[in-house]
């Protein structure tokens, strides 16, 4: 008798619970976290993790968790952490909270009145802070020094500190801070410095108070003795300072009084033992009469600092007529048909068009020049010590033109010898990248046009087929693009100097000089639907990491769309330390020194915590907890669900549903989409304004089904193959019963907005349809400019995301009939549109014509644009007003809320600011 009263009431407190959670509302997106810039100390006894608000609008907290002691303790608002090299001390700032800031904002509070950061030491051993420092603007710690940090102090108007040359309220100065002491030195008038990783020394420039933004000196500060020494003070400026690991060595380029005619502009020098030594000063000697040192780019060391690597420029041979006014001088630029780069691509990159540069050396030792770059090589990729007897240069010349709207982009390789400056042809026009083994000696690269891996014996030129005797394919094979396919990729080196390659399953370990067979190490990807790759946490990114004497390893199981984590021993045993069954295991970092590793786990209901093992995978504990109140809003599930396409291609896809769904019931219904999503089953989506798609756990939280269905396409005709996924796929879950099939809605965003705007044109089953930043009209949009980068927009056509396969005129009835604004007759849905007036993607104009067409055609439609904002939008106001009109106009057309007022009556440009039109018209 008592176990059944026991059931119902437990199932009455069960359904309060539920129905006490809360529906997640606009409102609350400043509830939530993320976890940023987490960092693991050198022997992974210390693990940092900074917790801030999503939106900006709000506090966070730093967190400091100790392996050892299993303990952790958070500060209130810390950002920007370091742990020193010994583990003694977390350094961090303390952001200032955000009501004061946004207080001052709204006060108009003077800069040097406003409220500034504070530094604060903790100490590891006793666990709480150690000392901290008032008004400071920035912190540097030496890598593999514990005993200083150098500060860089925000002075107050107010103070007065004896032996400040210039008003205090003007500079800021620097602290020299002893961790163990606590002693503070004070550097006055300090500009720019540099630490070193290693060393006692560190470098600094001083402020000129004639000169405003030149330096007044180079100096040497040595932190054992608390001493400074001066190395230079003769010359009139003093910029681009570079120190080698050690901190013994000290490069700068400095400039000479411009009033002085028998000077050249720039000389550069290198500090050794105390000495000071010109290294270029004669600019014709070094360089011939058309070069001089570079300006921008900065001198910098070999990693066993025996090269200082410095940059000369071509001379322009123009100079600006000083004769003339600013009004007098035409403003114009001059596109050519046979210019090599367009004017919008000089101008996206301005920093690199802007000097003609060339890279060389200084060999230390030797005490001799060597040039590596000359004017056919546009980059010199240097091994990772930058001191091995080979490096490799690229050039495009002679793709230069085509490069704009072919696809893959061609280049020429050079094998230089670094001793000697001297350049032998690699591989002409090869269409992958290419990349060096450790020690220097081979060159690597996935041939685009043969399928294959090939290796370069840099000294001799001969070439391996790596993988021309293994039975399976190296490219991307479900790459639909209608290009050459690019490789799975590689998982760099592993202990033994052998290059890793991928599959799309499994992992191959090939020998660089080809003479051993390749040996699958993996086995049983391929069998088992799962991709195995390696993980490279240590500081050679090229390096495969081990844990335990074991090759690291992250398999994701097509099947269940989960990661498993792995570790694989030298004999071939393959060991699932993480099962791949439900979340997704991501962000993975290890301590240098030892085999501590942190990530994250998450799933759509899982928010992705931080988690740590100390023990090889044996076991894992989550160490945060960032957003404990998900736990008191409704939520939801994600399931994989799969279908046939009209053509008969197998597809898969996602559905969202309500935490408290009820099969029986009939919900409306959002379709998002891109390309192919499934693979994100368990993603997770915390609640937060939209840069330009809908949040799915707003969705589900407000009892809106979500599902995402995947997109697969043909060549040239990237609407149809829109049509044959979505809609098929829409069919096949109406046919589940739970959807009201009167009440659904499409949304997307970029790509996903174009087919958004193709579908309205070729059905009427949607209630309503939301399109961000669409392409309306391809033949308008091919001749277009990607202004972000610069490029023209033809490649995407004729080879990349819109899969037309031929340029305009081969192929004008497919970009006609595969754009949206010439079949506007036959849309019934309305349409909400956004489309930014700083879009650096899509063109602007094209949300211009597909709104003009539609209100031509008197259908109903609305088009947001976001002032100054890019292709998705960045500020956190212009998100949240989106994600509110968003939800306005889907919450209209699915669940018969009243219109809002922007969308009956409008806003009219007057009222901008003042009036959002936000709330309902029930009249």
């Amino acid at each position: 008798m008592t176990q059944r009263l026991l059931l119902p009431i437990f199932l009455f407190i069960f359904g309060i619970t539920v129905a006490q959670k809360k529906a997640i509302t606009h409102n609350d997106y400043d509830l939530w976290k993320s976890i940023s810039d987490t960092k693991v100390s050198n022997n992974g006894k210390i693990i940092v993790s900074t917790i801030t608000t999503r939106t900006g609008r709000g506090d966070g907290y730093i967190q400091i968790y100790n392996t050892e002691t299993e303990e952790k303790v958070t500060y209130f608002n810390g950002i920007g952490s370091s742990i020193t090299y010994d583990e003694k001390f977390v350094i961090f700032k303390k952001k200032v909270e955000y009501t004061t800031t946004r207080s001052e904002k709204k006060e108009e509070t003077k800069k040097e009145d406003q409220e500034k950061e504070v530094l604060y030491i903790h100490d590891v051993q006793n666990n709480k802070i150690h000392d901290s420092v008032i008004r400071i603007k920035s912190y540097t710690l030496p890598k593999k020094n514990s005993e200083y940090l150098v500060i860089e102090k925000i002075k107050n108007k107010k103070d007065s500190i004896k032996g400040d040359s210039l008003p205090a309220w003007k500079n800021n100065y620097g602290i020299v801070y002893n961790l163990k002491t606590k002693h503070q030195d004070t550097v006055f008038n300090i500009k720019d410095f540099v630490v070193p990783e290693e060393g006692n020394a560190f470098y600094y420039t001083t402020n000129n108070k004639k000169r405003k933004k030149k330096a007044k000196g180079v100096f040497v500060y040595n932190t054992a003795t608390n001493s400074t020494e001066i190395i230079d003070t003769l010359l009139y400026d003093y910029k681009k300072l570079s120190v080698n690991k050690l901190g013994n060595q000290l490069s700068f380029v400095a400039e000479r009084d411009s009033a002085k005619t028998d000077s050249i502009p720039l000389k550069l020098y290198l500090y050794k033992n105390k000495k000071l030594q010109v290294l270029v000063e004669n600019e014709i000697k070094h360089f011939g009469a058309n070069q001089t040192l570079s300006e921008k780019k900065a001198p910098f060391f070999s990693e066993n600092g025996k090269r200082l690597y410095f940059y000369s420029k071509i001379k322009s041979e123009f100079k600006k007529d000083t004769t003339l006014l600013d009004e007098e001088i035409p403003q114009v630029d001059v596109w050519g048909w046979n210019d090599k780069v367009t004017q919008p691509r000089q101008k996206a990159n301005a920093d690199f068009y802007e000097e003609d540069t060339r890279l060389r050396y200084f060999d230390i030792e030797k005490e001799r020049y060597v040039q590596l770059q000359d004017e056919t090589l546009y980059y010199i990729y240097l091994a990772s010590d930058y001191a091995t007897k080979y490096v490799l240069g690229i050039s495009d010349k002679p793709y230069e033109i085509e490069n704009a709207w072919n696809r893959p982009i061609r280049n020429d390789y050079y094998v230089i010898n670094s001793e000697t400056g001297k350049k032998r042809l690699l591989l002409k026009g090869a269409g992958s990248s290419v990349f060096m083994a450790k020690n220097g000696e081979y060159a690597m690269y996935f041939d685009i046009d043969v399928k294959d891996w090939f290796s370069v014996n840099l000294e001799t030129l001969q070439k391996n087929n790596l993988t021309k005797n293994i039975n399976v394919s190296f490219e991307d094979e479900d790459d639909d693009h209608p290009m050459l396919k690019y490789a799975h990729g590689n998982g760099g080196f592993d202990k033994n100097g052998n290059l890793l390659l991928y599959d799309k399953y499994d992992i191959w370990k090939v020998p660089l000089d080809g003479k051993r067979k390749p040996k699958n190490i993996t086995r049983k990807g391929r069998r088992n639907k799962i991709s195995f790759r390696t993980k490279s946490l240590g500081e050679k990114r090229l390096l495969a990491t081990y844990i335990d004497g074991k090759l690291l390893l992250s398999g994701f199981n097509e099947k269940t769309k989960a990661t498993g984590i792995y570790l694989l021993d030298d004999s071939g045993k393959l060991t699932q330390k993480i099962k791949d069954d439900s979340y997704l295991v991501l962000a993975l970092k290890k301590a240098l020194e030892s085999d501590v590793v942190t990530f994250t786990k998450q799933n759509f209901k899982t928010f992705e915590d931080l988690q740590v093992t100390t023990d090889n995978f044996k076991t894992h504990t989550q160490i945060t907890d960032a957003n404990p109140q998900e736990k008191d809003f409704k939520w939801g599930t994600s399931e994989l669900v799969s279908w046939k396409a009209y053509d008969g291609t197998k597809l898969e896809g996602i559905i969202h549903k309500p935490e408290n769904f009820d099969p029986s019931k009939k919900y409306p219904m959002i379709v998002y989409f891109y390309e192919r999503s499934a693979d994100g089953l368990h993603n997770h989506y915390s609640p937060q304004p939209s840069a330009s798609t809908v949040n799915k756990a707003y969705l589900v939280s407000n009892d809106y089904i979500v599902f995402t269905p995947d997109i697969v396409y043909k060549e040239g005709q990237p609407g149809k193959d829109a049509y044959n996924c979505v809609i098929s796929g829409v069919e096949a879950i109406e046919k589940k019963g739970y959807v009201d099939s009167s009440r659904m809605a499409l949304q997307g965003q970029s790509w996903g907005g174009y087919q958004v705007a193709y579908l309205v044109t070729k059905t009427n089953k949607f209630k309503a349809a939301m399109a961000g930043a669409p392409v309306s009209n391809m033949t308008s949009a091919y001749g277009g400019i990607r202004w972000g980068s610069g490029l023209s927009r033809m490649f995407q056509y004729e080879k990349t995301q819109s899969r037309i396969g031929k340029n305009l005129w081969e192929g004008f009835d497919l970009y006609v009939e595969s754009s949206p604004l010439f079949s506007l007759p036959n849309v019934e849905t309305p349409l909400l549109i956004m489309h930014n007036d700083n879009d650096g993607a899509v063109p602007y104009y094209q949300g211009i014509e597909l709104y003009m067409g539609m209100r031509r055609l008197r259908k109903p439609s609305w088009l947001l644009v976001y002032n100054n904002e890019a292709h998705n939008l960045r500020k956190m106001k212009n998100k949240q007003d989106l994600s509110i009109r968003m939800m306005q106009f889907f919450d209209h057309y699915l669940k018969d809320v009243p219109a809002p007022i922007w969308m009956t009556k409008g806003v009219l440009r007057s009222q901008k600011g003042t009036n959002f039109g936000y709330e309902l018209d029930k009249g």
